[in-house]
């Protein structure tokens, strides 16, 4: 495996990002969204997605479990994912 030097401005630097864990925020719907809609596009099944959120491994996931429910989670996997 080829290794490099680590550069101060390297486009491929791991970057974290903090996420508010506050209930009613806009953003943390369109996170979810996103969320199912990238699992949804690599094949996962209802499921499997829903585990993800139930699971606290899964920090951004978990957080809109945790603050909107199970029943909410439910909903929006199944009007995001093809089919309903």
């Amino acid at each position: 495996m080829v290794e490099k030097e680590y550069e101060e401005d390297d486009p491929l630097a791991l970057v974290g990002v903090s996420i508010p864990d506050t209930e009613g925020a806009a953003s943390l719907v369109e996170m979810a969204r996103v969320f199912v809609d990238e699992f949804a596009r690599m094949g996962w099944a209802r499921g499997r997605i829903l585990e993800v959120f139930r699971n606290p491994f899964y920090r951004g996931p978990h957080i809109v479990w945790r603050t909107y429910g199970d029943e909410f989670v439910q909903r929006l996997v199944t009007e995001r994912l093809p089919g309903g």
